[in-house]
């Protein structure tokens, strides 16, 4: 027996069934929050941006960009919709609502919604576990 059988014989069982299907969550919550975060730091933060966008909001690409990222996360919208969307998968087993409620959650936490977002990571997470346990919701 090679010392790569042995290791793989130390793994536990209960773990094989759920490592698969918990990587694509993974990569969509990794991507939403670096993508949330170059939103934050690139686009909302900077004060010479918000200067000139302040003024003139509707002007530039980057402008409309900015002002629409904004109102995405203004008075909780994202974690709204984030928190939505977790409930919805929670309730139908349905692994691509899980997905898109996971990535509008890490958003939300980039985004100053932490209020609503942090429940539906929360949610989102107990809906996919359920999915990949039940192994329904795969094709939805």
């Amino acid at each position: 027996m090679s010392a790569a059988d042995s290791r793989s014989a130390q793994r536990p069982d209960w773990l094989a069934p759920l490592a698969a299907p918990m990587v694509a969550p993974f990569v969509v919550l990794t991507a939403a929050v670096l993508l949330a975060s170059l939103a934050r730091y690139r686009l909302v933060e900077p004060a010479a941006l918000t200067a000139l966008c302040d003024a003139l909001p509707w002007d530039s690409t980057t402008c409309i960009v900015r002002s629409l990222t904004v109102q995405a996360f203004a008075d909780g919208r994202l974690g709204m919709l984030a928190l939505a969307l977790a409930v919805l998968a929670l309730v139908t087993r349905w692994r691509t609502v899980g997905l898109f409620a996971l990535a509008a959650a890490g958003a939300g936490l980039v985004l100053y919604s932490t209020r609503w977002a942090a429940p539906a990571a929360l949610l989102a997470g107990l809906a996919l576990l359920r999915a990949a346990a039940s192994g329904t919701g795969a094709a939805r």
